[in-house]
This record gives structure tokens, sequence and C-alpha cells, in this order.
């Protein structure tokens, strides 16, 4: 039996769940060939449920923008000089889930040793920095994108051996609509994000928000969805562990991210509210030009319409008045009309397989 060694770096717990779904298919599909892969990497608890070897825990990567990564630097560079020294251990392809700040120069030092790289996330290329479509097309064999109009960004690069391939998003496969006859006119939902710095950031005045309209609708119940909760919870808020157990709520406060996907969809209306250091805001303000939201429902609502949009979903960004968010929440309407046609149809994960396959069913991965 061939057993081809796959490196995986991931940044984050979306990550780590994105690629556990695409590994377990593609084990499963080339191990029909006779082939049993060995992987290793960066790993979270997904990853290492499907017993991947771990050169370092995603847990040491887990932060976000420019402010909080500086604080946690030593950490990051130890995770990062794994994954290089994981290359020079000899690897047959490389596997990322975005992070281009960590994941483009590994890559590169991948192509440079002629191991095949691919990508299960598009870098946002269409929200800034457009021209580094000719550095990931050059870094890169294989891309998958999550969204319709992606592949067309990178039609105009001449690399002969990269290939951008729509796939769809895997949020589709996670979640089913909701039933509106289950729904409790008084249970919401609070999501403040997985990460330390965020539910830092966000739990407090999300807290703040879910008393204020408790004053306002009396016997409102709050589901508190997320990695493991902080004491001292008050008796009407219930943790859960994800999205997937918020089904009967009325409306969601959320943090950004690909949480907004996934409650659009659940069909579940939503607040977001979303807070970052101030220069990790400034320095974002001043790279991303083109982008007027930061909500994907709104962000997807603007490509669609070739410019600024009408909001979908209403967004309170860096300023989070509890108020404001209460009032907000109490205003949602049973049903928002969020477009998700760019996300394409369920089996995406199933596809991204598909599309790394021929690297291990090729000459590419000798035993």
């Amino acid at each position: 039996m061939s057993r081809p060694r796959l490196l995986v770096s991931v940044a984050e717990a979306s990550g780590d769940r994105l690629a556990a779904e695409v590994l377990r298919v593609l084990c499963a599909q080339v191990e029909l060939a006779g082939i049993e892969l060995r992987v290793s990497g960066i790993a979270g608890p997904a990853l290492r449920q499907l017993g991947v070897r771990e050169v370092a825990p995603v847990e040491d990567l887990s932060v976000m923008g420019l402010a909080e990564v500086l604080r946690h630097l030593p950490r990051v560079r130890r995770a990062r000089r794994a994954l290089f020294d994981a290359l020079d251990e000899g690897a047959d392809a490389l596997m990322v889930v975005d992070a281009p700040d960590l994941n483009l120069p590994l890559a590169a030092y991948a192509r440079a040793r002629g191991i095949p790289v691919i990508g299960l996330v598009s870098p946002q290329v269409w929200a800034w920095r457009r021209a580094r479509v000719h550095t990931v097309a050059a870094r890169f064999t294989r891309l998958c994108c999550l969204f319709a109009f992606e592949p067309a960004l990178y039609s105009e690069v001449q690399a002969p051996d990269f290939q951008a391939v729509f796939t769809g998003h895997p949020v589709l496969d996670r979640l089913p609509r909701r039933d509106p006859a289950t729904v409790d006119p008084l249970l919401y939902a609070l999501l403040p994000g997985s990460r330390p710095q965020e539910r830092r950031r966000h739990l407090g005045p999300f807290l703040k928000a879910a008393e204020r309209l408790r004053a306002q609708r009396q016997g409102a119940r709050f589901l508190l969805a997320g990695p493991t909760p902080p004491p001292g919870l008050p008796d009407w808020v219930q943790p859960v562990p994800d999205v997937a157990a918020l089904s009967r709520c009325r409306g969601a406060l959320c943090k950004s991210g690909t949480v907004t996907l996934e409650l659009a969809v659940l069909g579940l209306p939503m607040v977001v509210a979303h807070c970052v250091h101030p220069l990790t805001w400034w320095i974002g303000r001043a790279l991303v030009r083109d982008v007027h939201h930061l909500a994907m429902p709104n962000v997807l609502a603007d490509i669609a319409a070739g410019g600024k949009a009408p909001e979908v979903v209403p967004e309170h960004l860096q300023q989070l008045d509890p108020d404001r968010l209460a009032r907000a929440l109490l205003a949602l309407p049973e049903h928002q009309p969020i477009d998700l046609s760019a996300l394409g149809t369920p089996g995406a994960a199933a596809r991204m397989a598909e599309v790394a396959r021929p690297l291990f069913t090729s000459p590419l991965s000798a035993p």
C-alpha cells in the first residue's frame, strides 16, 4: 500500500473543522486506490480526532488582527517554525486553509521543493490587494473557491500548473433549515466568537444587551453558543456547543465571520456586532477600500449588486452599545432575505476532496 505524507496547516477553529471534513472524505477516497495517507500538521480538536499527528496545536495560532498577533508572537513563531521543519522532513503534498499570512509563505517554501499545494479557501482577494491573485497562483497547485464569483478573479493569471475550482461552501452541509413552527418567540442566541480575544471583547457587551432586552421583553432567555462557557452566567443564559443548537431561537446577536453564513443557512435572523483592537481596525480600514460591510451576508449582497447595497443584516462595529444592540434584536424581522446562491450547492467537502485526490493517485504520490 502506498503511504504518501500530507502536511496540513490551519490557523483557527473553523479551518480545523473544514480540513477535517475534507480529510475524512479524501482518506476514504484514496483508500479505495490502495493509498493510506499519513497526515501531520497544525491540528485542532477535529483534526486530532481523525488521528492527525500534531506538530503544533491550532490553539497557539487562534488569534486575529495585527495587535492581537503581536502579543502572541512567540508561540505563533514556534508553530510556524514547526510547519517549515515538517516540510524539511519531507511531504508529498501540503493542504492549507485560509490564513494567508501564515500559509502563503509556507506554500512558497513547499513549491520551491516541488511539493504540490492544495488551498481549501481562496484568500479574500476580492476584498483587498487584488493583485495577489498572481502570488496565490504561483504558490498553489489547486485552489478550492467557496464562492461562485472567485474563480473568475484568477482567469487572467498565467500559471500553467495552477487551477482554481468552485467547490461551494461547506456551511450548506452543516445545518438544516429551521422549522418556523418550532421557534420560541422569547428565545435568543448569543455568539461572541470562539477565539479567546473575541470572547473577551464581545461577551460583556452581549450579556448587557441581553439584560436590556429582558427589561423590555419579560421572560426572554438566551442560548450562549461556543466553547467552554464562562463561570457565573445568570440562570436565563444556557450554554450550548454550537449553531446547530439554535434552531428554536427568535433571533441572534453574533460576531462577524463564518457564523453569519451558518445563521443565514439556518434561517435565523441576526444582528452582527464586532469589535477588534483599535490599531487592527485602523489598519484594516486603510487596506480594505472596496468592501463596505463586514458581515458576509452584506458583503455578498454588495458583490451581487456590483457596488454598495443596502444592509441585509444590521451591523454594529467597534462601538458596541448594549442599548442599541438590544433595540436591534427586538426590531429583527421574522425573516431576513439573504441570497446564498454564491455558496453553491451541498457537497462542498466531497468536491474539495475530488480536487485534491489526483495529487495522491498520480505519480506525485510515490511511496
